[in-house]
């Protein structure tokens, strides 16, 4: 669903329902997964790690149900600005794929722990492994930005990809659907 209604900063918002002791825990999974590996950040030079946000995005559409009509827009745009940071420190895009695999980890370990089995475990799996597919892909784009052919403005591959997102959510997801 792309919003022309509401101005980007309000569609970046992180939804409400985002539990920051939730965002915690992953983030502490995928630094235990990920404590050796090259794409920790400098703060100092990079700027804040566009992961957390990226994370954030995933929760919002995967364990709360992506019930927040801007959520796959913000999943959209934090994965490629993660993968565009990833890119500007240097990473290879193998990293960034291993990172996302590491991450995939770190949910599955928080759901596998925090769930209590049931349908509702299954469904945010699902969800959550549906909406890592698209901020995998997503990032990917981000991270070759820069080969964007000219004349191509980057906000309609954004756009695009945003109305992609929200296809493969409604098609994929089991959101307001009896099972």
């Amino acid at each position: 669903m792309i919003d022309t209604m509401h101005t980007p900063d309000e569609r970046s918002a992180p939804s409400p329902d985002v539990v920051d002791g939730e965002l915690a825990a992953i983030i502490g999974e995928w630094e235990q997964l990920t404590s050796e590996e090259p794409w920790h950040v400098d703060p100092h030079r990079y700027g804040a790690d566009t992961l957390h946000a990226t994370i954030r995005a995933v929760l919002d559409m995967a364990v709360w149900g992506g019930t927040d009509p801007f959520a796959p827009e913000r999943l959209v745009r934090t994965a490629a600005a993660h993968g565009d940071q990833r890119r500007t420190q240097g990473a290879r895009s193998d990293e960034l794929l291993a990172e996302y695999h590491a991450l995939r980890g770190a949910f599955w370990r928080f759901l596998k722990r925090e769930s209590g089995g049931g349908p509702e475990a299954i469904a945010q799996i699902l969800r959550t492994d549906v909406a890592l597919g698209i901020a995998t892909t997503v990032a990917l784009r981000g991270y070759h930005r820069s080969e964007t052919p000219a004349g191509t403005s980057w906000e309609s591959v954004m756009l695009r990809q945003v109305s992609e997102a929200s296809l493969r959510l409604v098609d994929e997801l089991p959101v307001g659907r009896s099972s």
